[in-house]
């Protein structure tokens, strides 16, 4: 018996070693998750499929003109439901071709020269023909994304790539010079139903169109308050949609409501991203990038390296002049300028976030104007060489949850470079 389960044994291990050995070798290819890639799904179906544009005229010789299948009182249909159009095999279409269901809204006119832009046209669903007769056509709707009505028309949808790209970065402060602009002059809130205002994710349209901008084109969105101060950078946004006068507009960030006649421009395309160890930098497409971290306790502390200082001067509340006697930090400012020939000295001002934007963007730019004629007047600074930036509460240091937080966020940055 013992030789009996010993034979056994062996007839198993011989076996189990036989597949292993015919077993083929598998290659595993490990790729990163686009969640921790840079890339992002900036334009998807959803908005190519179920947004709006603004255009002079479409072509609305298929209607819908009822159910497939008589259903009382029920006037709006959505996914899987069947309904009939007004076009069959004699019109040229047949089995399988996809239709994309609109209706039609009232003539957009821009804001402020009343041109006409168009009419406005909403996107409602996928319909796919699946039974053709000579005058009709049974249609079965499909990724709808608002009700469909009797007498909605339909025109042959014509698929469109995703946009899987990464975001630009931007500031809340300058403008690009030279950029194309434009101006923000319809919102939506769905269902041809005007919106004062819009956020992440809903849709807006702007007075640039096919030749200036195209699908996948960022646009800044800022606003002005007055000619003395500096526009306001409220939010980022990208192309889903061109046509001749206009172009629908997907808002991708919004630091404040997005407005009808908020001005708008074209950012540059992102170029690539230098390798690892190539000594290259990202190109940013815009003329200003903050090249600091704000640091823990960060008041009246002072970040000197050996090409640069940095100083965080502090105000009170709706303070146009410092709190404290800042004459040790200016001299030394004098001081590392002195021993080179190139130099920068850069102000940067801010504000806590009570009060409106307008008057903190006005507020952090007396702070600033009061720092730079103290260092022109009274150390000799070159005004040539110094820049300015105001923020007002845009871009806070810190994050205004506190009287103490807020404190802090009330200062002007001052940055020296030399060389």
């Amino acid at each position: 018996m013992k030789k009996a389960l010993i034979l056994v044994f062996f007839i198993f291990l011989a076996t189990a070693l036989s597949s292993g050995a015919e077993e083929v070798k598998k290659i595993y290819d490990l790729q990163k998750a686009y969640v921790y890639k840079d890339e992002s799904l900036l334009i998807s179906d959803t908005d190519l499929n179920c947004s709006y544009f603004i255009k002079d005229d479409v072509p609305r010789d298929i209607r819908i003109i009822g159910s497939h299948v008589a259903i009382e009182e029920r006037t709006e249909f959505s996914d899987h439901d069947e309904m009939l159009v007004n076009k069959g095999s004699k019109d040229g279409l047949k089995e399988g071709d996809l239709l994309m269901i609109l209706s039609e809204g009232r003539v957009i006119h821009h804001p402020r020269n009343h041109d006409r832009l168009g009419r406005y046209f909403l996107k409602k669903s996928l319909a796919e023909i699946t039974c053709i007769y000579e005058n009709r056509s049974v249609i079965r709707l499909q990724k709808g994304c608002n009700p469909v009505h009797v007498g909605d028309f339909g025109i042959l949808f014509k698929p469109e790539q995703t946009l899987f790209e990464k975001k630009p970065e931007y500031t809340s402060c300058r403008i690009p010079a030279g950029a194309v602009s434009g101006m923000v002059v319809y919102s939506d809130l769905g269902l041809n139903i005007p919106s004062v205002i819009s956020g992440d994710c809903q849709y807006v349209s702007v007075d640039l169109g096919e030749g200036v901008v195209g699908k996948g084109s960022f646009l800044l969105f800022y606003r002005v308050f007055a000619s003395d101060l500096p526009p306001l950078i409220v939010g980022l946004g990208i192309v889903i949609h061109s046509e001749n006068t206009n172009s629908t507009v997907k808002i991708l960030d919004a630091g404040t409501d997005i407005r009808v006649q908020d001005r708008v421009l074209v950012l540059p395309r992102i170029k690539e991203t230098a390798a690892p160890g190539a000594g290259g930098q990202e190109n940013i497409p815009i003329v200003e990038t903050l090249q600091y971290e704000a640091e823990e306790g960060g008041a009246l502390e002072e970040a000197a390296a050996a090409d640069g200082l940095r100083f965080d001067i502090l105000f009170e509340f709706d303070g146009k002049q410092p709190i404290a006697d800042h004459a040790a930090d200016y001299a030394a400012v004098k001081e590392f300028i002195a021993a080179r020939a190139e130099y920068l000295v850069t102000l940067r001002g801010y504000t806590c976030s009570i009060g409106g934007e307008e008057y903190n963007l006005r507020l952090s730019s007396q702070r600033v104007e009061a720092i730079k004629n103290v260092l022109v007047n009274q150390y000799g600074i070159d005004a040539a060489h110094i820049e300015t930036f105001f923020y007002g509460e845009k871009d806070p240091q810190f994050d205004n949850s506190s009287e103490a937080e807020r404190r802090k966020n009330r200062l002007v940055r001052i940055e020296v470079n030399g060389r």
